[in-house]
């Protein structure tokens, strides 16, 4: 019984958070493209602060993505969350993503598409991925089957 005990203890343990760098720069590209058009007076995802500027944001998004500061970032709990989704399928893009290359690549759609449903879904994958990432970026809950 111990054994089993112990399992389940390091099973829970077993996925810290690291940054996958490469997704880490392609959902910062998604924040500022947000950003941009918000600064041009369109419509935008995500929240900002007034005096921000494409330097500080990318400061703050570097620092948040490193994990070390949950709170670099201003934005609602739900924001963060849906940034998380953005990088979680980045984590899961090949690398050849139209993605990576421009975002406005027609071509991100389709590879971007079927990772955004599957964190829908509560890919299982989703779930340890963003659970593990939860206290180190200061995540919400996940409630279950309700992103």
């Amino acid at each position: 019984m111990f054994v089993s005990l112990w399992f389940l203890t390091w099973d829970a343990h077993a996925q810290p958070f690291v940054v996958n760098a490469r997704a880490a720069r392609f959902a910062a590209a998604v924040v500022m493209n947000d950003f941009h058009t918000a600064q041009a007076g369109g419509g935008y995802v995500f929240s900002y602060e007034s005096q921000e500027t494409e330097a500080s944001l990318a400061a703050k998004l570097d620092r948040w993505f490193s994990g070390a500061d949950p709170h670099a970032i201003a934005m609602e709990p739900a924001e963060k969350q849906a940034l998380f989704g953005f990088y979680w399928a980045g984590s899961m893009m090949p690398a050849t993503s139209a993605c990576f290359r421009d975002i406005a690549d027609p071509g991100c759609r389709d590879d971007l598409s079927p990772w955004m449903a599957r964190e829908l879904d509560d890919d299982p994958r989703f779930v340890r991925a963003y659970e593990s990432a939860r206290d180190p970026l200061g995540l919400p809950p996940l409630a279950a089957g309700a992103h």
